[in-house]
C-alpha cells in the first residue's frame, strides 16, 4: 500500500469576520480535506465564493450564508477523466443523459479527443465529412458546424459546457479528413498538410495529439508518419496519447507468428521507441491485457515502462477499474480485412483466412470473439442482438462465432460497438492501480442505446472502493491519481488541487460508502456515496442528485 505524503496540516486560522452575503457561496464545514497532492487529509473547512475557493484550512471560518455539514465526508478536487471521448457529445444541445452520468460520479474536467478521434481539427470542406461524423465515439449524432479547434471551442462557449474540457487533436480524424479510410501511404504533400492541421490545432488550444493505432485509419500509419507527428508534438510541448496497436499477446494487428514475441509487447515497444526518438511526453492509453494468455505478460510490460522511465523517457499510462472496455468490432480485425470492407464478405477465400486466424487466436491465447459482447449493433436488422455475446448470436444464426464477427464488421463498416471482456484479472488490475505512473480514468462514453459501459457510470467511485477494500493505495493517493496527477500530466493549470484562490471544482464523498452500483439485472447504475459536486463554484450535484441545468464548464486552453 502506497504511503501518503506526510505533510503537516496547514496552521489553523484565527476566527475571521463575516464576509458579505453571497447567494452563490457555500461553506463546506468539518470535512476531511484531501487536497489532490497526495498529502495526508486533515479536518477543515472550505469556503466557495464567486466560483473560486475563497478560503480553506483547519481553522474556523465565520460565515453567515449557506453551510453544508461535511462531518465524516471527504472534500477533494473534482475528478479529471484523463481519457474521455465526450468531445463528441458536449456539442449536443440537451442530451444530458450522455453527459451527466460523469458528473454524478464526480467528474468535473475531461481530457477528450483520445484514441485518434477528436471532434475538431479537420481539413476545411473535407470530402470525407460523413465518415468523420460517423465514427465509433459519435455515431452520427450531430453534423459539426466547424472544422478547426478554435471554431469548435467557440461553438461550445456559445451554448455552455457540462464539464471543463481539455482537448487532444486526433491524428485519425485529421488524417481521415484528407484521405478517408484509404489505406495507402499519404502523399508527401498530404503529410505536410496533416502536420500543419495538427500544429494549428495545438496553436488553438489542443494539449497534444492522440493516436489510435488499432483503429482505422491510424492502423495504416507507418512508423515514419508516427514519428513525424511525435516530433511535432514534442516541439509544441504537447503530449502524445497512444492507443496501442495491440493489447493482446496475439492479435490481428501483426503477422501471426505463434512462437514470437507477444504482440502487446511489440506494440508497447513501438510507442516507447517513438518517444525515445522524438523526446515527446508519452501517455499510453488504457493499458490492459486482453485474455488470460496475455495476463502473464503484465510484469514484462510494466518492466519495460519502468526501464524507459529510468532512461529518462517521460511516459505514463492510464487504467480503467473494470475488466471490460468499450471498443468497435473492427478493433479485433486485421488491417488487410478492414481495408476490403464490405466487398470482402463476398470473397470466400479471404473470409476463410480471417475466420481461421481469429479462431487460432482465441484457442491459443484465451481472448477472441467469444469475449465480445455487442453493445450497439447499429444496423436496424442487427439491433435485436444488442447485449448478446458473439457465441450466443452464432447459435441463433447457426454459424460460427468468427463468422458472426466478420459479418457484423462488414455490415457496419467495422463500427458496431462492443464491450471487450477478460481485459485482466484481479492481480493485474491491482498492479496497475499501485503503479506510480498510473492515472485513473473511465475510458468510457454513454451509448445512444443498447448495453452501457459500466465505466460511464461508476469508474471513479469504483477506484475509491477498490482502494478502500483491497488496501491497494491510500485514499489520498487514489484521489491524487484522478486529480492532481492528471492535472500535472496534461498541464491543466490550477485544476486538480484544492487551494485558496483556485477554481472551485470540488467533490464531497463518503469514504466509507463510495462505490459503483448495478441494477438488479446487472446493468450499471449511478454511484453511491458521491454527495456533492461543484463545477467552477456551482453546485451541480446535491445529495447525490443533479441540481440545475448544466452549462458551467469552460474550455481549458
Amino acid at each position: 500500500m502506497s504511503a501518503p505524503v506526510r505533510r503537516k496540516a496547514p496552521r489553523a486560522e484565527a476566527a475571521r469576520t463575516d464576509l458579505p452575503a453571497d447567494p452563490s457561496a457555500v461553506l463546506l464545514k468539518g470535512g476531511l480535506i484531501v487536497d489532490g497532492t497526495g498529502a495526508v487529509g486533515y479536518p477543515g473547512n472550505v469556503l466557495i465564493r464567486e466560483g473560486r475557493i475563497a478560503r480553506m484550512g483547519p481553522g474556523q471560518i465565520r460565515w453567515n450564508g449557506l453551510t453544508i455539514d461535511c462531518t465524516g465526508k471527504a472534500v477533494c478536487p473534482g475528478f479529471i477523466d484523463a481519457h474521455s471521448h465526450l468531445d463528441w457529445h458536449l456539442p449536443l444541445r440537451g442530451r444530458d443523459e450522455l453527459k451527466l452520468p460523469f458528473t454524478a460520479q464526480g467528474v468535473t474536467s475531461l481530457v477528450a479527443g483520445n484514441c485518434g478521434f477528436s471532434a475538431a481539427g479537420f481539413r476545411e470542406s473535407s470530402a470525407h465529412r460523413d465518415r468523420i461524423e460517423d465514427n465509433i465515439f459519435h455515431a452520427g449524432f450531430l453534423k459539426p458546424a466547424w472544422d478547426s479547434v478554435e471554431q469548435y471551442f467557440s461553438f461550445l462557449a456559445s451554448q455552455g459546457l457540462s464539464h471543463n474540457l481539455a482537448l487532444l487533436a486526433g491524428h485519425g480524424t485529421t488524417r481521415m479528413s484528407l484521405r478517408g479510410l484509404d489505406h495507402s501511404p499519404l502523399h508527401p504533400y498530404e503529410s505536410l498538410e496533416m502536420l500543419r492541421l495538427l500544429e494549428s490545432a495545438m496553436d488553438q488550444g489542443a494539449r497534444g495529439v492522440s493516436l489510435g493505432l488499432q483503429y482505422e485509419p491510424g492502423m495504416y500509419a507507418p512508423r515514419e508518419e508516427i514519428v513525424s507527428v511525435a516530433k511535432l508534438v514534442h516541439r509544441k510541448d504537447g503530449i502524445l496519447s497512444v492507443h496501442l496497436r495491440s493489447y493482446s499477446a496475439l492479435s490481428m494487428s501483426y503477422p501471426l507468428r505463434f512462437l514470437g514475441e507477444p504482440h502487446n509487447l511489440i506494440a508497447l515497444r513501438e510507442a516507447l521507441d517513438v518517444a525515445r526518438e522524438s523526446g515527446v511526453r508519452l501517455q499510453i492509453s488504457h493499458l490492459g491485457f486482453a485474455g488470460n494468455g496475455t495476463w502473464r505478460t503484465r510484469d514484462r510490460a510494466l518492466g519495460m515502462l519502468d526501464e524507459a522511465r529510468r532512461q529518462g523517457v517521460d511516459v505514463a499510462f492510464d487504467a480503467r477499474p473494470f475488466p471490460c472496455g468499450a471498443s468497435s468490432i473492427g478493433a479485433i480485425l486485421p488491417p488487410w480485412f478492414l481495408a476490403r470492407v464490405p466487398d470482402v464478405l463476398k470473397d470466400r477465400r479471404l473470409m476463410r483466412r480471417a475466420c481461421r486466424d481469429l479462431g487460432r487466436i482465441r484457442r491459443l491465447h484465451g481472448f477472441g470473439c467469444s469475449d465480445i459482447q455487442v453493445s450497439d449493433a447499429r444496423e436496424p436488422d442487427l439491433k435485436r442482438y444488442d447485449g448478446m455475446f458473439l457465441p450466443q448470436i452464432a447459435r441463433l444464426r447457426h454459424t460460427t462465432v468468427e463468422q458472426v464477427a466478420l459479418e457484423f464488421a462488414c455490415r457496419t463498416r467495422g463500427l458496431a460497438r462492443v464491450l471487450c471482456h477478460r481485459l485482466g484479472d484481479d492481480s493485474t488490475l491491482d498492479a496497475l492501480i499501485r503503479h506510480p505512473a498510473a492515472l485513473f480514468i473511465s475510458g468510457a462514453w454513454v451509448e445512444n442505446g443498447g448495453i452501457q459501459d459500466p465505466g460511464a457510470f461508476g469508474a471513479f467511485p469504483r477506484f475509491l472502493r477498490l482502494a478502500r477494500e483491497r488496501g491497494l493505495v491510500s485514499m489520498e493517493e487514489a484521489v491524487r491519481k484522478m486529480t492532481g496527477s492528471a492535472a500535472d500530466r496534461f498541464h491543466l493549470a490550477q485544476r486538480g488541487v484544492l487551494r485558496a484562490g483556485g477554481p472551485a471544482d470540488v467533490v464531497v464523498f463518503d469514504p466509507e460508502t463510495v462505490s459503483d452500483r448495478e441494477t438488479e439485472d446487472g446493468r450499471p447504475a449511478g454511484p453511491e456515496g458521491i454527495e456533492y459536486v461543484f463545477l467552477n463554484g456551482r453546485k451541480v450535484i446535491s445529495c447525490g442528485r443533479h441540481e440545475g441545468a448544466p452549462g458551467h464548464g469552460m474550455t481549458l486552453t
